[in-house]
């Protein structure tokens, strides 16, 4: 197959769980012999390959900065003011001949199998290009790794019942549909976005090496909680900070950056760190009792607890979007969003646990969590991409 995927950014341009997602799905497919191109923003025009995907970056002046400032590697300033934002929204929505043509030309150029928008292409003409593919007679999927099709972030949700009606619309185009969840892809069903053979779940998945537990590995953890994520309030960092305070010699620590990352930096109480290689957060979650995943908001998957399960730490997260699912529903480990009292009895609970006992919670958590496997996850992407050519 010769795969053409869109993206607004790629690796090593990371905004969030969806690049790392999008990489191991790119990187697995070349290694099994598949062509796979990236087209994605980039800070000036380049072609490059990495680990056998050919990426090709292009410089879009204001749209550019704009991800590329919300990338984690970058130190860019954003060049769009909320008036652009608002402004740009609009070739999301509706067709306009120049975007369409320049997509258009770009898959004639290519000549791929399929064609397969990795992320939500906002301010870069979205529609235009499904309705590309689609003239073209190209299959089309879209993988939904967040909410972007149902909201909008401004103006305070007005228009949310309509971005939610265009892009049902739009979804005509599309050829299949997929999701990190079941939660995220019955989400957009009900609101009418669904391909128009089939719909798949295909969940995340981790490339770390599981770590198995050892009574000396668990007496040399720490007691500490760790968190690794964007610091914010939608993360429900203050409902972690509330349960952690208090708690008679248990350290919290913080990895990432927001919001809230200065103000909780000069309390003093927690201590935080910024974004490392993900070789060395995988240090620190092996230290840790506990990972926790305190979202106030639906996450659409919940990458941070598989990668604290392989490496041999209890994952404890809200009950918030997919993150559930992740967990197999275990209410030990599930609390409600934004219930510091029931996220300290959690951690309270793990902290306490003999060392045979956290040994045997962790295989029952490594037992579910091999529905993540790296394998599995690139198995399932070729069987979605090969079915629509069925």
């Amino acid at each position: 197959m010769k795969i053409l995927i869109f993206a607004e950014v790629y690796y090593p341009d990371v905004m969030g769980g969806g690049e790392f997602s999008t990489k191991q799905m790119t990187e697995g497919l070349a290694k099994r012999g598949h062509e796979v191109i990236v087209y994605c923003l980039g800070k000036k025009m380049q072609e490059d390959e990495i680990e056998g995907v050919r990426v090709k970056r292009n410089y879009i002046k204001g749209v550019s900065e704009h991800f590329l400032s919300l990338c984690k590697n970058n130190h860019i300033t954003a060049a769009f003011t909320q008036f652009d934002k608002i402004m740009r929204k609009h070739s999301d929505l509706y067709l306009n001949k120049k975007w369409y043509e320049v997509y258009k030309n770009i898959i004639i150029k290519e000549k791929p199998d399929l064609v397969h928008t990795a992320s939500p292409m906002s301010y870069l003409g979205r529609i235009n290009l499904w309705k590309a593919a689609y003239d073209l007679e190209i299959p089309l999927s879209h993988v939904c790794r967040g909410p972007n099709l149902l909201e909008l972030n401004f103006p305070g949700g007005m228009l949310d019942d309509y971005n939610r009606s265009r892009n049902a619309k739009a979804s005509f185009y599309l050829t299949a549909l997929a999701a990190p969840s079941h939660y995220m892809l019955d989400r957009h069903n009900r609101a009418g976005i669904s391909g128009q053979k089939f719909n798949e779940v295909i969940y995340n998945a981790v490339d770390t090496i599981e770590v198995l537990p050892t009574s000396q590995f668990i007496k040399e953890k720490e007691k500490m909680v760790l968190y690794a994520g964007e610091i914010s309030e939608k993360k429900g960092i203050h409902t972690l900070t509330e349960a952690v305070d208090g708690m008679k010699g248990v350290k919290l620590l913080l990895i990432g950056s927001g919001e809230l990352a200065e103000t909780i930096k000069k309390v003093g109480k927690t201590d935080v760190l910024d974004w490392m290689d993900r070789e060395f957060l995988y240090d620190y979650m092996k230290k840790a009792k506990a990972v926790i995943l305190p979202s106030k908001w639906n996450e659409p998957f919940g990458r941070i607890i598989i990668e604290a399960i392989n490496n041999g730490t209890i994952a404890i997260g809200s009950d918030k979007g997919g993150i559930p699912e992740v967990l197999d529903f275990n209410e030990d480990y599930i609390f409600h969003s934004g219930d510091a009292d029931g996220l300290r009895r959690r951690i309270e609970r793990v902290i306490s646990m003999p060392s045979s006992v956290y040994m045997n919670e962790v295989l029952k958590q490594q037992k579910i969590a091999c529905r993540f496997t790296d394998e599995t996850y690139i198995d399932n992407w070729e069987k979605f991409f090969l079915q629509q050519l069925g």
